[in-house]
């Protein structure tokens, strides 16, 4: 019996963590979540309806050194639109998928 709450437990704990990561369904159906590359996510799903790239600057701590750093990532944000027009926008950062946002539409 304790086995058997043992195992619920985790289980539950589990599906929760995996509950926290954003997921996105390609219009070709497939689905990428946060943490996949930008090499998967161009795999699994059909090229965007449109693609922005930029820079965004990140503070680093230097090692041993007091003060920060700041370093230059890309960042690629995807666009997608499915159904009635929703806008998806897929958001890359150093070629991880890193957030998902939903919302607008596109007319």
């Amino acid at each position: 019996m304790k086995r058997l709450f043992v195992m619920c437990t985790v289980a539950i704990l589990f599906s929760a963590l995996q509950a926290s990561a954003d997921n996105f369904r390609c219009p070709n159906g497939n689905i990428v979540s946060t943490g996949d590359s930008i090499s998967t996510v161009a795999v699994k799903c059909d090229p965007p309806a449109g693609l922005f790239k930029r820079e965004e600057p990140l503070e680093i701590s230097s090692d041993g050194m007091r003060g920060t750093k700041t370093v230059y990532i890309e960042v690629q944000e995807w666009t997608y639109t499915q159904g009635s027009g929703l806008l998806h926008t897929l958001i890359f950062r150093n070629g991880v998928l890193s957030e998902v946002r939903t919302g607008g539409f596109v007319q």
